[in-house]
């Protein structure tokens, strides 16, 4: 795969800029070894894929690596995963059927030319693939508290060859704000932002960050943002244009049978239907979308 250099638009926002990857970013040069793949291929056919056993096999799986990155092929797409404290990167390495619900309901809203937007979207677990459904003509706009997390996405779209992909980091609330990253459960995967006077974290409303990107459809929106969804969706959808409502919606819910309680009573005023739940996220349809 060949893949795009990144263009600073601001202090925030990169998208692509359409060059070449070079060749020492090329996706497989960091390949797992025969001890690695050993230890991959064995989890991925045995109960050590789910996910109370993966934070302690992905380490496993480092430490036969003498903690050097590994590129993985998921999706079609290319992950250069570090062996971090990251729960995304533990279900890349050793679960291929990694939130696959999921990521193929929102598939089924992409045709080529589609618009993706990707609310905490760390490494790009939801970004990739749905940019590689969006074809070249589409777009994805992928959005994360922390700046390292848009860094590694962008570095794992140039290893794909994916040249439609924008990242902007940043927080999503109700209004402009500053804030402070917290990173809960000792994992890089689940950070909120606390609001402060000075912090080096922006939180922006999700409307002036998709129309500073140029957006003006929506195919699919995903959003996970450890409970911060009341804040960022409801002001979004009520202020919508009908052409910026996602046709779908995959939204995290804090209860295996509830969702947030404003974004349930937004998603219902816009006409959305719940057409099924995951073990972490509920699937949103906008009438027959």
């Amino acid at each position: 795969m060949s893949g795009p250099e990144w263009k600073q638009l601001d202090a925030h926002r990169w998208t692509a800029a359409g060059a070449s990857a070079s060749a020492a970013e090329a996706p497989g040069n960091r390949p797992p070894n025969a001890f690695q793949r050993l230890v991959i291929n064995a989890a991925r056919n045995s109960l050590f894929r789910r996910g109370v056993f993966r934070a302690t096999v992905s380490r496993l799986v480092f430490l036969l690596g003498g903690g050097r990155d590994i590129d993985i092929e998921f999706r079609d797409v290319a992950f250069r995963l570090e062996g971090g404290r990251n729960l995304i990167e533990y279900g890349i390495l050793l679960n291929l059927d990694y939130n696959a619900q999921d990521i193929d309901f929102l598939c089924g809203a992409m045709t080529d030319g589609g618009v993706f937007v990707d609310v905490g979207c760390n490494i790009g677990l939801y970004s990739l693939p749905l940019a590689r459904a969006a074809g070249t003509r589409g777009r994805c706009i992928s959005i994360d508290a922390n700046p390292l997390m848009t860094a590694r996405l962008l570095r794992n779209a140039a290893l794909s060859g994916l040249a439609n992909v924008t990242a902007i980091a940043s927080a999503v609330g109700d209004r402009e704000a500053v804030g402070q990253l917290v990173v809960r459960k000792n994992d890089d995967a689940i950070v909120a932002v606390e609001e402060t006077d000075d912090g080096p974290i922006r939180v922006r409303p999700l409307t002036a960050l998709l129309n500073e990107a140029g957006i003006t459809r929506i195919d699919g929106l995903k959003i996970d943002i450890e409970g911060h969804e009341d804040l960022a969706l409801p002001p979004f959808l009520d202020t919508a244009e009908p052409a910026m409502l996602p046709r779908r919606i995959v939204i995290e819910h804090p209860e295996p049978n509830a969702d947030y309680p404003g974004c349930a009573a937004a998603l219902d005023r816009h006409g959305y239907q719940l057409v099924g739940r995951t073990r972490n996220n509920s699937l949103y349809r906008l009438g027959d979308g």
